[in-house]
């Protein structure tokens, strides 16, 4: 053991134990597809990592205890009823698929520890997680399951109770009960004291004088009844194109068209050596590219039935694509039209070999560039540090991300890389909390420590 790690104690391992004990719950009981055996998959897996901590560096032991959770052999089998547990899209994947996505999502490894947990190269392990996803209408992995699956995740973590003590934390001794005692005692005296000001309040107000006071305070009430309600100044209209809560989007139909292919323009405009961006002013075809002229009445109830007979899935994946569109700075959108222009101008072959070079890339980089070509371009080295994030923390974290300048970016990415999984939302809140002209110095200091 090198000096820089310090020794693996007893209070060591049982902080990682409870670390990461609600993952470990959720991952052994969906890839095992039983509660009870999940439960003594787990005890194994635990007292083995145990009695081996003290071998490895503590660096080393999340991929260590996630590849002895895997290796117990009820961690192998098919599910027979997948609807019948936590997360039924995840649990219907054959056995090694699900192991790739479980440790991506719920474990939160990198693909470098997840594939070495499963004793695979990191091209392997990368192809199963894009073969666990069904395909989009492009051929690419549908990513909207993806973030599907990342927020039921997020929800059942959140949702998993506290358990009892694991298998190492009930062979520790038990701390000592004198104050837990005392404590007892204490609360037992406050709720005697509690119950004799009851009966004490009870007994007054039973009095025939305290009734006939309490009697006179309530005849001295006025009711009076309200004048009558104005007539309403409109009414609701389900067939009203004007309450679409949709209506943005169905006015831009070509602008929703690109925010379909945000990805694969946002990896085209950072890759210059790829699609060299076109000059707009050079290119007649760009500025009408993206023109939604304001449509009639009657073109947009045609849209919106069109829109309403949509599956609901297919209404949230373009829903998903126009917010993230939305989300992105205009410069960025301009940059983007301009690049859809050119990419279209093409030859048929050529946006072929393009669109599959986009796809062989990392699933961490095919995240990433939903965010649009800047933060795309880095978000494969920044993504462990918002891998769980809370839905009310994602557009600050946006907002701070876009505004960072790039050696923010990289001092951030390098962040990403030292930080243990359990600090990483303590360090994303005191980012967040830190005024915007004094973001770059404490990103600087913490690089320090």
């Amino acid at each position: 053991m090198t000096p820089s790690s310090p020794p693996a104690t007893p209070a060591a391992v049982t902080a990682f134990l409870r670390g990461v004990d609600r993952r470990a719950r959720l991952l052994a009981r969906v890839q095992a597809g039983d509660e009870e055996a999940a439960r003594r998959a787990l005890a194994v897996a635990t007292r083995v990592f145990a009695g081996d901590a003290a071998g490895w560096p503590m660096s080393q032991w999340p991929l260590q205890f996630w590849r002895l959770l895997l290796s117990v052999p009820a961690m192998g089998r098919g599910v027979a009823r997948p609807a019948a547990g936590p997360l039924p899209g995840i649990a219907r994947l054959p056995p090694p698929a699900r192991a790739a996505v479980l440790l991506h999502l719920v474990a939160g490894l990198e693909d470098a520890d997840a594939a070495a947990a499963l004793d695979l190269p990191v091209a392997a392990y990368q192809g199963r997680i894009r073969d666990a996803l069904p395909r989009d209408a492009l051929g690419q992995p549908d990513l909207d399951v993806w973030r599907a699956w990342s927020a039921a995740v997020k929800r059942t973590l959140d949702a998993l109770p506290d358990t009892a003590p694991t298998p190492l934390e009930a062979a520790l001794p038990a701390p000592a009960t004198a104050d837990h005692t005392a404590r007892r005692r204490l609360r037992w005296l406050w709720l005697g004291v509690l119950l004799c000001a009851l009966a004490l309040a009870a007994t007054y107000l039973l009095q025939p004088g305290t009734r006939a006071a309490i009697d006179a305070w309530r005849q001295r009430v006025q009711v009076q009844s309200l004048p009558p309600a104005d007539p309403p100044k409109a009414r609701f209209d389900p067939a009203d194109p004007a309450l679409q809560p949709d209506r943005a989007l169905l006015l831009a139909p070509r602008e929703l068209a690109l925010a379909r292919r945000l990805p694969l323009l946002a990896w085209l405009a950072a890759d210059a050596a790829a699609l060299p961006p076109a000059d707009p002013a050079a290119d007649p075809a760009v500025a009408p590219a993206a023109i939604d002229l304001p449509p009639d009445a009657a073109e947009l109830a045609r849209r919106t039935q069109a829109w309403e007979r949509l599956a609901p899935a297919a209404r949230a994946q373009a829903r998903a694509a126009w917010a993230d569109w939305q989300a992105l700075p205009e410069s960025e959108r301009t940059q983007l039209r301009a690049i859809a222009a050119h990419f279209d101008a093409l030859p048929a072959p050529e946006q072929q070999a393009l669109q599959a070079r986009y796809a062989q890339q990392p699933f961490d980089a095919h995240r990433g560039w939903h965010l649009g070509p800047r933060l795309g371009r880095d978000w494969p080295r920044i993504a462990p540090l918002f891998a769980f994030v809370d839905a009310g923390e994602r557009a600050a974290l946006l907002q701070l991300l876009r505004e960072l300048s790039g050696d923010d970016l990289e001092a951030l990415a390098r962040l990403a890389q030292t930080t243990p999984p359990q600090a990483r939302a303590t360090l994303r809140r005191t980012l967040l909390a830190e005024p915007p002209t004094r973001r770059s110095a404490w990103l600087q200091a913490q690089l320090q420590r």
